[in-house]
């Protein structure tokens, strides 16, 4: 019998403290749109999904950027990385899905060396690849994104939101996706299925193959979107997935040919044009004992992630180097 998975488990992430207070920037436009209101069919996972239109006096980039939250966690907790799109012209959306159980959790009694990636590939796309996990085509990511962009496409029809669909399909062509965490994940399992405009990966991914430390078999996969539009962000210091662990995940998906891991701290964009990027600043002290993991969750959660002095969001620049040039 082969050895059990050896997986890195977040825990769920509980609700954090209020978001910070960055300094204010262009007027924008958010709603809050429930998962059941876009598609009848579905009937898991019924946290608000979180859209906003591009920022009044701002150019529309044509691109839609989509924040996927990590274990437990909703839209909201990650509204300040799809504002900072809105200002630079991309709609945003935070999408709620099935992830009340991380994918560690999941694989941890498998013997299947792609168990992770089986897992992944139906919460992605609803297809019956996994007998640990039941998400119809309706519940999964993809399901979800589509009935939700038509739904703002009918709901607002002057506001482009239609443009991002092709067939009643997103379009990933035009379509940056994100995620933290086991959203994280999911970004880096999307780009060996779909063409995407970027993948980012925030504090991810985790799994593992059958023994620790070795590679997921989905890492290996053809890239269907090309490294040259894959990064990651990290903290050195993250509770949950090593840091060391993280670099040799980002490795095998090959994003390492751009250069080793750089340093954000005191550093500007483009930050030598590595797309493993990296930060030991100490999350928002505010988080700490009310957000869990909050060095895992400081490169993207609103409430753990750091400010400057002047009370702006000190990875806004991160942000928008990492998803919206």
């Amino acid at each position: 019998m082969a050895p059990p998975v050896a997986v890195v488990t977040p825990a769920p992430t509980p609700s954090p403290p209020p978001s910070p207070t960055p300094t204010p920037g262009p007027a924008l436009l958010e709603r809050d749109v429930l998962p059941a209101q876009t598609d009848p069919a579905i009937t898991l996972a019924l946290s608000a999904h979180f859209a906003v239109r591009p920022a009044s006096g701002v150019t529309p980039a044509g691109r839609l950027f989509v924040m996927l939250p990590g274990t437990g966690a909703i839209p909201r907790f990650y509204r300040e990385i799809v504002r900072t799109g809105a200002t630079r012209g991309y709609h945003g959306i935070g999408l709620t899905y099935p992830n009340d159980v991380s994918v560690g959790d999941r694989c941890a009694a498998s013997a299947d060396p792609d168990c992770a990636g089986k897992v992944r590939r139906e919460v992605v796309t609803g297809e019956d690849t996994s007998t640990l996990i039941a998400i119809p085509r309706a519940e999964s990511i993809a399901g979800r994104l589509g009935s939700l962009i038509g739904y703002l496409e009918r709901t607002y029809p002057g506001e482009g939101w239609g443009q991002f669909l092709v067939g009643g399909q997103p379009d990933w062509s035009k379509i940056v996706v994100a995620g933290h965490s086991q959203g994280g994940g999911h970004a880096g399992y999307m780009a060996k299925l779909f063409a995407l405009e970027r993948s980012v990966m925030f504090s991810a991914p985790g799994d593992t193959g059958l023994t620790a430390g070795s590679n997921a078999t989905w890492y290996s996969l053809p890239n269907v979107t090309p490294l040259s539009r894959q990064f990651g962000f990290t903290h050195t210091g993250d509770e949950l997935i090593p840091f060391g662990f993280v670099l040799l995940n980002w490795r095998a998906i090959g994003i390492d040919q751009f250069g080793g891991a750089v340093s954000v701290d005191g550093a500007a964009a483009p930050f030598g044009g590595s797309h493993q990027l990296s930060t030991s600043v100490p999350p928002n002290p505010a988080a700490l004992g009310l957000v869990f993991a909050p060095q895992h969750a400081s490169p993207a959660v609103d409430a753990a992630t750091p400010l400057t002095l002047a009370g702006d969001l000190l990875y806004r620049p991160v942000w928008t180097y990492l998803a919206f040039p």
